[in-house]
C-alpha cells in the first residue's frame, strides 16, 4: 500500500521521502541519570512559566536544557513554536528540523514542521514534507485535505485536483471530496468534464443527496433552469427537509417573483431540523430585507419569525431579529420587550445596547435610556457614546449634574477626531448653563465651534444666552446672523436675532424681525410672543404691547416675568 501511496504522491510532481535511517543523524548524548532528572525538572518549570504567560522566564529553562544537551528534542520543539508565535520561521525551522533529526520517529514534530513550512512560503519545501508524511502515514485523512486545502489556497489546482482523485481511489467518496472535486473543476473552466463527472456520479450513486445537490447547482449556474429544478427536487423526494435544495428553489422563485412559492420553500427551511438556527437566522434576515421593498410580504415575515419564536423560544439573536422588525413596523414598545429579552441573556451585545437605546427615545422614555444605558456601560464602560445618550437622556430630564457628569466623562475617551466631540462639547456646555456656570458653558461652546464654527443650532443658542446676559452683544449678533442666512424662515432664529437688537436698543430694527418671527409661526410661542410685546412697547406701541402680551399669557408655558407684564399693564425688567 506504501508503495501504491507513494506512486500516486509522485504524479503531482512531488519529491521522493526520507526513510527513518536516511533522516537519524544526529546521535543521543550519554546523559547522567542526574541530568536527565535536571532536565525533566527544566521541562516541567518551562511549562509551569508558559501557564503564567512568562515567556521569558519559560526560554530560560530551555537554555539551561540546552547547556546539558545541546539538542535536545522536546526543547527544540517548545522553542520552535515559541519562535513561530514571534514569526520568527526560519528559526522555528532549524530547531524543528533539529528535532526530527534527534528523534525522527515523532510524527508530531513531522506535522509541525510542515506548518512552519507553510508559514515560510516555500512551495518546494512545503511539496516535498507533504509527500514525506503522506508516505509515514498514508492512512491519515485529515492529512491528505491538508494537503488539498493548501494547493487550493495557494491555487495550484491542478495538483490539489490530482490529490483528491487519487484520495478517491484509496478512501472512496464523501461530501468533502465531491464539494472539492466540484469547486475545482469550476476553477479549471472544466465544464465538459465536471458534467461527466457529475453524470457519472448519478450512475453509481442515484440517490446521493450532495451529487444531487451539486448536479443541480451546476445547471442552474448553466442557465439550464428545468435541469436544475428536477434534481433539486429529486433530491427532496429522497431528504424532504435537505436545506440546500429548499434554500436554492426559494432563491430561484423570488427571482421570478414568485413570492408565495418561494415563501413556501423558506418556511420548510425554517422548519428543517437539518438547518442549523445560524443559518435560519441569516436567511430569514435576508427575506426582512427583501420584504422592505414589498409591504405585501409583512404577513410572511410575520409567519416566519414566529416559527423561529416557537422553535427557539430562548434564541437571544431571534428576539433580536424579531424586535428589529417590530420597530421596522414601528411597534416600539414590543420592540423593547423582545430586545430586553435577548439582553438578559447576551448582554456583551454593544449594537444591541445602542438599538435599545433608540428604541427608548421612540418611545419618548428618558427613564429607559438612562436605565439601559447604565446597563450597557457596566459591559462597555470605556464606549463613549453610551454616555453620550444617558447624559443626554439625564439633561431632558433636567437632572443636570448628572448629566455633566457623563457628558463629561465621554468627552474624556473621545478623541479629537470623533464626529461626538463636538456633541459632547455642545451638551457639556448646555450642560453648565442650566447649573448657572455661565462662564464655564460658554468655554465649553467656544470649544465646539472651534470643531464646526458653523452649527446652527448652537450659534443660535450660544447667541441668545448671550444677550440674555448682555455679554458680547456683537458676537452675539454675528452669530445669530449666520442662522438667519441659513434658515431665514426659522422663527425661532428670527427671534434670537430680534431679541439681540433689542438688548441693542435697536428697536426699530427688533421689530421687522420679531415681526418676521411671528408670521413665520412664532405666533405660537409664548416666548416669542413675549419678545414681540416687549419690542412693540419699546417702540411706544404700549397698547398693541398690552394685548401681544395677554395672547402670549394664554399659551403654553408664560413666564413670571410676562404675568407681572400683564397684571401691571407695563413693561417690567
Amino acid at each position: 500500500m506504501r508503495t501504491l501511496i507513494l506512486g500516486l504522491i509522485v504524479l503531482i510532481g512531488l519529491f521522493g521521502c526520507k526513510s527513518v535511517e536516511e533522516i537519524r543523524s544526529i546521535p543521543q548524548p550519554d546523559l547522567s541519570q542526574k541530568e536527565l532528572a535536571a532536565i525533566e525538572s527544566e521541562i516541567i518549570d518551562f511549562k509551569r512559566a508558559l501557564l503564567y504567560e512568562k515567556v521569558d522566564d519559560a526560554k530560560s529553562h530551555l537554555n539551561r536544557i540546552f547547556q546539558i544537551d545541546s539538542t535536545h528534542p522536546i526543547a527544540l520543539y517548545e522553542r520552535a513554536k515559541l519562535e513561530l508565535l514571534a514569526k520568527d520561521f526560519q528559526k522555528a525551522y532549524s530547531d524543528i528540523d533539529k528535532a526530527i533529526q534527534r528523534q525522527p520517529d515523532n510524527y508530531l514534530f513531522y506535522k509541525f514542521r510542515l506548518n512552519v513550512a507553510v508559514e515560510l512560503g516555500n512551495t518546494e519545501l512545503v511539496d516535498k514534507l507533504f509527500n514525506e508524511l503522506l508516505g509515514l502515514t498514508p492512512e491519515d485523512q485529515e492529512l491528505w485535505f491538508y494537503a488539498a486545502d493548501y494547493y487550493l489556497s495557494t491555487k495550484q489546482y491542478k495538483r490539489a485536483f490530482t490529490l483528491i482523485t487519487n484520495y478517491e481511489e484509496k478512501f472512496g467518496i464523501n461530501d468533502q471530496i465531491l464539494v472539492n472535486k466540484y469547486k475545482l473543476r469550476v476553477q479549471l473552466n472544466e465544464l465538459k468534464e465536471l458534467e461527466k463527472d457529475l453524470k457519472n456520479y448519478r450512475e453509481l450513486y442515484p440517490n446521493n443527496p450532495k451529487i444531487l445537490e451539486l448536479s443541480g447547482n451546476f445547471y442552474l449556474a448553466k442557465k439550464d433552469i428545468e435541469k436544475g429544478l428536477i434534481y433539486y427536487k429529486k433530491l427532496l423526494t429522497i431528504s424532504p427537509d435537505y436545506p440546500e435544495a429548499l434554500l436554492a428553489l426559494a432563491d430561484y422563485y423570488r427571482s421570478n417573483m414568485e413570492m408565495k412559492k418561494s415563501y413556501d420553500y423558506i418556511e420548510k427551511l425554517m422548519r428543517s431540523e437539518l438547518f442549523p438556527i445560524e443559518g435560519k437566522i441569516e436567511v430569514l434576515f435576508n427575506f426582512i430585507q427583501i420584504s422592505q421593498q414589498d409591504p405585501q410580504l409583512e404577513y410572511y415575515t410575520n409567519q416566519l419569525i414566529m416559527i423561529l419564536k416557537t422553535d427557539y423560544p430562548n434564541n437571544s439573536e431571534v428576539q433580536l431579529l424579531y424586535g428589529n422588525v417590530l420597530a421596522q413596523q414601528k411597534k416600539f414598545k414590543e420592540a423593547q420587550g423582545e430586545f430586553i429579552k435577548a439582553l438578559t441573556t447576551t448582554p456583551n451585545n454593544l449594537n444591541a445596547w445602542i438599538q435599545l437605546i433608540i428604541i427608548d427615545n421612540e418611545l419618548n422614555s428618558n427613564e429607559s435610556i438612562i436605565e439601559h444605558a447604565g446597563k450597557a456601560i457596566e459591559y462597555f464602560p470605556n464606549q463613549a457614546e453610551l454616555y453620550y445618550y444617558r447624559g443626554l437622556a439625564y439633561m431632558l430630564t433636567e437632572d443636570y449634574k448628572s448629566s455633566v457628569v457623563d457628558l463629561e466623562f465621554g468627552n474624556k475617551i473621545t478623541g479629537k477626531a470623533d464626529p461626538l466631540k463636538y456633541q459632547f462639547l455642545y451638551l457639556i456646555g448646555e450642560g453648565y448653563y442650566n447649573l448657572d456656570s455661565i462662564q464655564l458653558a460658554f468655554n465649553y461652546f467656544d470649544k465646539a465651534l472651534d470643531i464646526d464654527p458653523n452649527e446652527i443650532s448652537l450659534l443660535n443658542n450660544y447667541a441668545y444666552y448671550l444677550s440674555e446676559h448682555d455679554m458680547e452683544l456683537e458676537k452675539a449678533e454675528n452669530m445669530s446672523l449666520k442662522t438667519i442666512k441659513e434658515e431665514p424662515n426659522n422663527s425661532t432664529y428670527l427671534d434670537t436675532y430680534a431679541w439681540i437688537l433689542f438688548k441693542k436698543k435697536e428697536y426699530d430694527k427688533a421689530l421687522t424681525y420679531i415681526e418676521k418671527a411671528v408670521v413665520k409661526g412664532g405666533s405660537n410661542s409664548s416666548v416669542i410672543m413675549e419678545h414681540y410685546g416687549d419690542i412693540l412697547y419699546k417702540v411706544g406701541k404700549k397698547d398693541e404691547a398690552l394685548q401681544i402680551w395677554k395672547e402670549a399669557a394664554k399659551l403654553s408655558d408664560p413666564t413670571e416675568l410676562l404675568l407681572k407684564k400683564v397684571e401691571k399693564e407695563t413693561y417690567v425688567e
